[in-house]
């Protein structure tokens, strides 16, 4: 499928391949209501994040938590200042799922948020959200046929805010 030059707001609630029914109405592309998405699953995801670190009583200091917080938000700023610089028309796809990403990945982090627990919860909850947020941002990206190279970013950036987190935050390793 070759996207549009201005793909359908549609397309980072649901990333079709563009297979099946004939019957398609998606809205135009429309800038206001892409940024206020964005916006929104960014806030709720920061909020939720927020809730789910403060729930936790294994930080050593609120200056741990709030480092644990920059870390993470800190990861999605560089990708979304990337794909702002570098994708051009594609930009507004690319943030979109990012940001439909981190808001269904922090979903799964309120069960802990709610209902707080041990140390196990907590990286389990962590390990629940990374893989969520992984196997879903991969099939985003290959149904939108934005390039795999965006996805490596991803991981990368990934791989280096966990390990900021288990040594800098947690000092594990």
């Amino acid at each position: 499928m070759t996207l549009p030059s201005k793909p359908p707001n549609r397309l980072v609630i649901d990333p079709s391949s563009g297979r099946g029914s004939e019957f398609d109405c998606p809205r135009d592309f429309n800038v206001f209501r892409r940024a206020c998405f964005i916006v929104l699953a960014f806030g709720l995801s920061t909020l939720i994040t927020g809730l789910f670190i403060h729930a936790y009583d294994g930080y050593i200091s609120e200056k741990t938590m709030l480092l644990s917080g920059v870390i993470a938000g800190g990861k999605w700023a560089i990708q979304i200042i990337a794909g702002w610089l570098l994708l051009g028309v594609k930009r507004w796809l690319y943030i979109g799922q990012l940001a439909a990403t981190c808001l269904i990945g922090s979903l799964t982090l309120l069960p802990f948020a709610v209902l707080s627990g041990g140390a196990a919860f907590f990286f389990g909850s962590l390990i629940a959200c990374i893989l969520v947020m992984t196997v879903n941002l991969f099939l985003r990206q290959r149904a939108t046929g934005l390039s795999w190279r965006w996805f490596a970013l991803w991981l990368a950036l990934l791989g280096i805010a966990v390990g900021l987190q288990l040594t800098v935050v947690f000092h594990l390793l």
